[in-house]
């Protein structure tokens, strides 16, 4: 059963000239996963009653209604923390990973002193991330080091180490893995080198929730952030886990308010969206394994058939260290745009969702040395828990028609 047949869309709106594939197939094939995932039946289900007579404020003491709320979020909260192998009080909850990763970066600055301050990141970072740094550099003048990364979109750790050499209160924020090539950070020798020099270690874990397992105290992770809707559960909540410890690490609050989420964050918690939360990482925990093998198979399955099949062809990033599910493709002499537009059955991006109405090339593409040529006849592939054997032939038909179709070689 294909995403269209799960999620109930009816459409037939694929092209039946020259397919092998009959037209009751032609549903709209969703291959976008990086971008966001359909929220599994089973979460949909256990949310309905938070939506419905379960709706009270977890934050009301005086009634039946507050405290199953309560009990709710506090499930939640400890199934986020087994997830990523933490204390249940070092998760707070948020409205997505990008306020969480806001919430480090600007509570960091705001601590007093931020003269003294120094935030280091690299180019192929999320805008989550270098979004707020550059804004608080033109507010505050603190200072900032974006690392270059290499054609696999890899940081050289000896020129993370050099900038390190500093007498000031550093952060140190880099991804597990990077959301538009895939590239997996290695994220304990990161930590290793950051606290050598006493700073702190932000990771952007977001792609890699439910892909490969995050253990954030083996991994040395001063900070994580991550997203529901990343990893089949609902929009509107993310996770921040803040390393515990005596002293505690302080944080200036980005949203004040009610005291919520001891102080870190005010606001009425999304109840529904965290039961669905604790329920993804619950159902990502006891298929991960074998999920990421068989989307693993589906992408190189994909990726090898494009690759043979359609001359002046290339993937982008580390084709070895990298997520299963994550194949971006360069087609060179191909506008991107245009082929996604000539598949207008295959739901996949040029580049990521939150920068998809920018101006300019992809600013990771650009980083690993792609020219802006280049870089626009990239396309990403992320493929997820719904796709099919079946799906991804009918995606390798469309994309080797479709190359062909606007190099001007006619069809296959």
């Amino acid at each position: 059963m294909n995403i269209g047949q799960r999620l109930g869309i009816d459409s037939n709106r694929g092209d039946a000239s020259s397919s092998p594939w009959p037209l009751s197939f032609m549903q709209p094939i969703y291959i976008d996963y990086n971008s966001t995932t359909p929220t599994d039946p089973i979460i949909c289900g256990g949310i309905q009653p938070w939506l419905e007579h379960k709706f009270g404020n977890p934050s009301s003491c005086d009634h039946a209604w507050g405290w199953d709320a309560s009990e709710a979020v506090e499930e939640g909260r400890q199934a986020l923390a087994g997830f990523v192998d933490c204390a249940v009080a070092e998760i707070s909850f948020t409205s997505c990973a990008t306020e969480s990763i806001n919430t480090v970066i600007k509570g960091f600055v705001s601590r007093t002193n931020f003269e003294r301050k120094k935030v280091i990141t690299c180019a192929t970072e999320h805008e989550a991330v270098l979004a707020p740094i550059r804004q608080l550099q033109k507010l505050t003048g603190i200072e900032v080091d974006i690392l270059p990364v290499d054609h696999m979109g890899h940081v050289d750790l000896s020129r993370l180490e050099t900038v390190l050499s500093s007498d000031k209160q550093m952060l140190v924020a880099l991804m597990a893995a990077n959301n538009e090539i895939g590239t997996i950070h290695p994220v304990r020798a990161i930590s290793r080198i950051t606290h050598a020099a006493g700073a702190l270690f932000l990771c952007d874990i977001t792609q890699a929730a439910g892909k490969f397992p995050i253990d954030v105290r083996a991994d040395g992770i001063d900070f994580a952030a991550f997203s529901a809707h990343k990893m089949y559960g609902p929009k509107g909540v993310g996770a921040l886990y803040v390393r515990g410890g005596d002293p505690p690490i302080e944080l200036e609050p980005l949203i004040a308010g009610g005291g919520q989420e001891r102080g870190l964050r005010g606001g009425t918690l999304n109840v529904p969206g965290i039961v669905g939360f604790g329920e993804a990482c619950r159902i990502a925990s006891a298929v991960m394994a074998e999920e990421s093998g068989r989307v693993r198979k589906l992408r190189d399955r994909l990726e090898e058939a494009i690759l043979s099949e359609v001359p002046d062809t290339w993937v982008n990033g580390d084709r070895v260290n990298r997520i299963c599910n994550t194949s971006n493709i360069g087609f060179r002499g191909v506008d991107a745009c245009a082929l996604i537009r000539d598949m207008h059955d295959i739901a996949c991006s040029t580049r990521a969702a939150c920068s998809s109405g920018a101006p300019g090339p992809s600013h990771v593409l650009k980083a690993i040395g792609l020219t802006d040529e280049d870089a626009y006849s990239c396309i990403r592939f992320s493929l997820g828990r719904f796709n099919t054997e079946e799906e991804i032939d009918y995606v390798i038909h469309k994309v080797i028609r479709s190359v062909h179709k606007l190099r001007g070689q006619g069809g296959v």
